[in-house]
């Protein structure tokens, strides 16, 4: 083997080795992340806090809270 063929094949030895290193940091991120986000997922939301239903005030079909307010907000809309 000549020394022109030598200095190819560490080359390319050298290129698929770095080619390889990355491969592996970069799956070896993906891992990380895909198991951050399940341990993220998988941990317990608290405790159930029921909620205690409230009166609306002056509620009726159409309408609710109080009739003289200084606000009136009147709302049309158009569901075909």
């Amino acid at each position: 083997m000549s020394k022109r063929e030598e200095m190819r094949d560490r080359r390319r030895h050298a290129a698929r080795r770095r080619q390889l290193s990355f491969l592996a940091i970069v799956g070896g991120l993906a891992v990380l992340v895909a198991a951050f986000i399940i341990w993220q997922n998988t941990r317990a939301a608290g405790a159930i806090v029921s909620i205690t239903p409230e009166a609306v005030p002056m509620a009726s079909g159409r309408e609710m809270g109080d009739p003289n307010a200084p606000v009136v907000i009147e709302e049309f809309s158009d569901f075909q």
